[in-house]
C-alpha cells in the first residue's frame, strides 16, 4: 500500500465526502479518501437490461439484498451498487424492523441518489421556538446559504424560484417542464385546495441512467472529480475505517485504523485532522468503535447521546390515475424522465391543511409526479388515463430510544456491527393518517383515482409482488426505508447536550469532524443530500480557521 504524504483523511467518498474533499484540496490540504467499496467504471455502475432483473432476483433468493430489494430504488438501478447484506450485515429487533440501505463503491450512495435539492427554510433551523419539543440547531440559515449557493452553482441544479418560504429559493440553471397532467393536477390543487404547488428541484437525471460521463447527481461526476483534478486528492479503496485512537495528553486523534475488505489485515495510519463521512450509520459505527467506552485509546463523550436520536422521514405511497385529455393515444411511447427537477413537490412543511385535525408536532411535504414512469402502452389497462404517484414525507422527532450501539456480533473482519433500533412514535402514526387524508383530497381535487399497481399495470402475478412489498401494503413502511436517516452524534450549544460542535468537531477531540447526516439534531422534512453538502462545505471551509 504506496500512500503519499497526506494532511487530512476523509471517511467516504459519496456526496459529503466529495465536497469535503474538493474543499480542502482546494486550500492546498492533501487529502487521502479511505473508501470501503471499490473502485468502478462508469459503465459497471450503468442500469443494463436484463443483466439487472437477472441480478435483482439473484439478490433477494441468496438473501445479500433482503432488506435493501424493498425500496423502489433497488429497481431503478443498478443492483450491484448495493452493498451486500450478508457481508455486511446488521443486527435488529424483529418486532422493529430497519431498512438500512448501503453503497457499495466508490461515490458511495451518490450513484443512486434521486438527486432532490431543496433547502431548509429558516424556522427548521430552531424549531422548537414554535412547538418547545427537542433541541434546536447550533447554526441558522444565514450561516448555510452561502453554501447552499455554491452547491447548487457548482453542480447545476434546475429549478424555479418560487418565493415560498417553507422551501426557499436557490441558484438554478434552468427548469425541467412539467408534463401538461403534471401542469393540470397542479392547478387544480392550487384552485380547488389552496395547497401550495411547486415544480420539484434538483438533477435532470439520476445516476443510473446509462451515459457515457458520470452524471452530476454523483459524487464521481462532480465534487469529486473536480477534486481528484487537483492533484491534492488521493483514494484508497477497498478499506474500512475501524476506529480511531487518540493521544492521551492532547486527546486529538493520532490514529487511524483500517481494515483491507480484500484480505483483512489491519494497518494504522497517522492521521492530524479526520472528516468523517461515510454516511449515519457507519460514521456512528466508527464512532462508538472509537469511543472509550469501547476503546481505552479512544475519545470521550461527556454528553451520553452518541449512538442515541437517531431520525428517519416518515412516508406514505399512493398511486393513482386521472383522467387524459391529449389524446393520449396518438402520442408515442416516449415519456420525459422522472428525476430530481422532473417532477413536483407540494410542500407544506409545518403550515399544515385542516390544521384542526392536526394531533401530532412538525410537517410534512409530498413528492409527485404523473406520465414519467415509463410504462409502455402496452403495458397499461387505460390509454385514456395517466399514472401517477405521491409520496408523502414528513419529518421524526428526536427519540433518545431511537438509537445505534454495537452489536456483541462481528462482520468477518472482526469489527462490531450496528444495532439499530427504531420505531415510530405515535406522533409519526398520527403524522401519517393526516398524509393519507391530504392526498386523497389532492388525488380527488383532479378527478383522480387511487389505485393499486397492480390495476394501472399489465403484470403477471403481479398480486403475488405487491402483497410482499412493504411501500405498497397501505401502512407507513418501517424506517429506514427512505434513505433519509440521519442523527446519532448531533450538533449543539454545549457539550453536555451535544457531540459535536458549531464546526462539526467533537467537543474532547477537536481534529475529528462529523460531516454527514450522524451531526444532525433534527430532520425537518426535506430530502437531506443538499443540507449534508452545504454543511460540509462550511465546516471545511473553517479547518485553517480553527
Amino acid at each position: 500500500m504506496d500512500i503519499n504524504p497526506y494532511d487530512a483523511i476523509v471517511v467516504g467518498s459519496g456526496a459529503t465526502g466529495g465536497v469535503a474533499a474538493l474543499t480542502l484540496a482546494e486550500q492546498g490540504i492533501r487529502v487521502l479518501v479511505i473508501e470501503a467499496g471499490p473502485q468502478i467504471k462508469r459503465t459497471e455502475a450503468s442500469s443494463n437490461e436484463p443483466k439487472d432483473t437477472l441480478n435483482r432476483l439473484s439478490g433477494i433468493i441468496s438473501k445479500k439484498h433482503a432488506n435493501q430489494c424493498q425500496h423502489p430504488g433497488y429497481w431503478k438501478n443498478n443492483p450491484n451498487l448495493y452493498k451486500n447484506e450478508l457481508k455486511h450485515p446488521y443486527v435488529q429487533q424483529k418486532n422493529k424492523p430497519f431498512l438500512w440501505t448501503q453503497g457499495n463503491q466508490y461515490g458511495g450512495r451518490s450513484l443512486t441518489w434521486g438527486g432532490i435539492t431543496l433547502r431548509f427554510s429558516r424556522e427548521d433551523f430552531h424549531p422548537s421556538k414554535k412547538d418547545g419539543y427537542g433541541p434546536d440547531w447550533p447554526i441558522s440559515y444565514d450561516e448555510l446559504s452561502p453554501h447552499y449557493d455554491f452547491i447548487e452553482n457548482f453542480c447545476g441544479i434546475y429549478g424555479h424560484k418560487d418565493n415560498i418560504k417553507e422551501v426557499p429559493n436557490g441558484k438554478y440553471i434552468g427548469k425541467i417542464p412539467l408534463t401538461k397532467i403534471e401542469s393540470i393536477f397542479g392547478n387544480q390543487v392550487k384552485s380547488k385546495l389552496n395547497y401550495p404547488f411547486i415544480q420539484s428541484r434538483g438533477f435532470d437525471r439520476n445516476s443510473s441512467v446509462k451515459e457515457e460521463q458520470w452524471p452530476k447527481s454523483s459524487s464521481v461526476g462532480t465534487t469529486f472529480k473536480k477534486a481528484l483534478e487537483t492533484g491534492n486528492v488521493q483514494i484508497l479503496s477497498n478499506h474500512l475505517v475501524e476506529s480511531f485512537e487518540t493521544d492521551k495528553i492532547t486527546e486529538l486523534a493520532s490514529k487511524i485504523i483500517i481494515v483491507n475488505v480484500e484480505n483483512g489485515k489491519r494497518k494504522s495510519l497517522n492521521c492530524d485532522l479526520i472528516i468523517l463521512c461515510a454516511s449515519t450509520i457507519s460514521t456512528l459505527r466508527i464512532l462508538l468503535n472509537s469511543e472509550t467506552k469501547s476503546n481505552s485509546s479512544g475519545f470521550k463523550d461527556t454528553s451520553g447521546k452518541l449512538g442515541k436520536f437517531l431520525m428517519d422521514h416518515i412516508s406514505v405511497c399512493r398511486f393513482f390515475s386521472v383522467p387524459n385529455t391529449t389524446q393520449r393515444n396518438n402520442i408515442s411511447n416516449s415519456y420525459p424522465d422522472l428525476s430530481g427537477a422532473g417532477s413536483f413537490f407540494i410542500p407544506f412543511g409545518t403550515n399544515l391543511p385542516k390544521p384542526e385535525s392536526i394531533n401530532f408536532l412538525r410537517g410534512y411535504g409530498i413528492w409527485g409526479a404523473i406520465d414519467r414512469l415509463g410504462i409502455p402502452k402496452f403495458l397499461q389497462k387505460d390509454l385514456n388515463s395517466s399514472t401517477g404517484f405521491l409520496i408523502a414525507h414528513g419529518e421524526v422527532l428526536p427519540r433518545e430510544e431511537n438509537s445505534v450501539s454495537l452489536s456483541d456480533k462481528t462482520d468477518r473482519w472482526g469489527i462490531p456491527v450496528p444495532h439499530i433500533e427504531f420505531e415510530w412514535s405515535e406522533n409519526e402514526l398520527n403524522m401519517a393518517k393526516h398524509m393519507e387524508r391530504t392526498m386523497r383530497d389532492s388525488i380527488k381535487a383532479a378527478d383522480g383515482k387511487i389505485k393499486g399497481i397492480d390495476e394501472l399495470i399489465k403484470i403477471p402475478y403481479a398480486g403475488l409482488f405487491t402483497k410482499k412489498s412493504i411501500a405498497l401494503s397501505g401502512n407507513p413502511p418501517p424506517p429506514g426505508y427512505y434513505i433519509h436517516e440521519v442523527g446519532g452524534a448531533p450538533m449543539g450549544f454545549r457539550e453536555e447536550d451535544s457531540v459535536v460542535n458549531k464546526s462539526n468537531r467533537l467537543w474532547r477531540c477537536k481534529n475529528v469532524l462529523v460531516l454527514d447526516g450522524a451531526c444532525w439534531p433534527t430532520s425537518s422534512w426535506q430530502s437531506p443530500t443538499l443540507t449534508m453538502m452545504a454543511i460540509s462545505r462550511r465546516a471545511c471551509l473553517k479547518v485553517k480557521k480553527t
